[in-house]
């Protein structure tokens, strides 16, 4: 497990994640009613031992006219550029405090800065993951920001992404461990859960069929619509583990009842599947993905992104990419089969 101090201990999320995983918050959880349109803010528990980010320095980034110049005349002309995210999935977003509808965690912060860069407002609206793309896609947003991986498929289905960070799939299991769960070979023949629409329900599918053609058991996939269904899962017995995002696995076992409900399965092999996380933009819309590139880059040579990152604990590109994904993931350690 990497250090939990990487990571930081922000109270809200610790609440959210216990209050989620007794099932006693999901009722928030996936709406696509909540959002914000107010001058941006970077989270208010957005620090680790790692770096800091805080209101000065959000307000310290130098607007580039040039950037909303560029801007497509339909986002120019509402004023605002609609950001859909799928809320909670701490670090990456999560409401603070839990019982609000204010959103916080490292993809917010990215959109205030890509917003305060622009020169425009970045509204960050909860959507469900797998509805955000055809969302953006079908003209009702403007992009999606939801630690999600750049991948060919994606790409094939019309979306460009703005790639931003990496990371990798962890499993998520009670604290103890109790059924022995020690890397992809000890799922066979057990439950194990996940969020709709994610890499990981694809991630699982390839599995049973590396399973199935070695003889063993499949695995019983449980595709749940967030990722506090998913959590009270593996919490009432009805999965062994979550699949999702190595670094919300490692948060959400540091952070959950002071890291005393949940553990990450200690693989060397882990994370599986190494990916990058991209901005996703509909391919068509060619305008916005050129300009969210550039203010990613901006942000990255006045030093904002790196920042951000460093307060969050996540591992940062060198530069602002379109469509890197694939050959990134093609070039990684592939994942160990069973």
């Amino acid at each position: 497990m990497r250090s939990t101090s990487r990571w930081g201990l922000f109270s809200g999320v610790a609440a959210l994640i216990a209050v989620s995983a007794l099932g006693l918050a999901v009722a928030g959880c996936g709406s696509s009613s909540s959002s914000t349109s107010a001058s941006p803010t970077p989270s208010s528990s957005g620090s680790s031992a790692a770096g800091t980010w805080t209101p000065a320095d959000l307000a310290a980034i130098q607007t580039d006219s040039s950037l909303k110049a560029m801007l497509p005349s339909n986002i120019q002309s509402t004023g605002a550029i609609k950001c859909l995210s799928d809320i909670p999935y701490p670090p990456w977003e999560y409401f603070d405090p839990a019982t609000s509808t204010n959103p916080a965690g490292f993809d917010y912060d990215i959109s205030q800065a890509l917003g305060k860069k622009i020169g425009i407002p970045v509204k960050f609206v909860d959507s469900p993951f797998d509805a955000g793309l055809l969302a953006i896609k079908g003209g009702k947003g403007d992009i999606m920001i939801s630690g999600m991986y750049d991948n060919a498929e994606r790409e094939k289905a019309g979306f460009s992404f703005v790639d931003y960070t990496f990371d990798g799939t962890g499993i998520l299991v009670l604290k103890g461990n109790p059924q022995g769960i020690t890397n992809l070979d000890s799922l066979a023949g057990k439950t194990v859960t996940c969020e709709n629409g994610t890499t990981q329900q694809a991630f699982l599918a390839d599995l049973n069929k590396q399973f199935q053609s070695a003889g063993k058991s499949t695995m019983q996939i449980l595709s749940l619509p967030d990722q506090p269904a998913a959590l009270l899962a593996v919490k009432s017995n009805r999965a062994v583990a979550d699949l999702t995002d190595f670094s919300t696995a490692t948060y959400i076992a540091a952070t959950t009842n002071n890291g005393n409900t949940f553990e990450v399965v200690r693989d060397p092999a882990a994370p599986y599947a190494p990916q990058m996380d991209g901005i996703a933009i509909a391919t068509k819309n060619a305008q916005l993905v050129d300009t969210i590139q550039k203010a990613l880059q901006a942000l990255i040579d006045d030093g904002s992104y790196q920042k951000i990152v460093a307060a969050w604990g996540f591992v940062p590109v060198k530069s602002a990419t379109v469509n890197a994904g694939p050959a990134y993931a093609a070039s990684a350690t592939a994942s160990p089969s069973p």
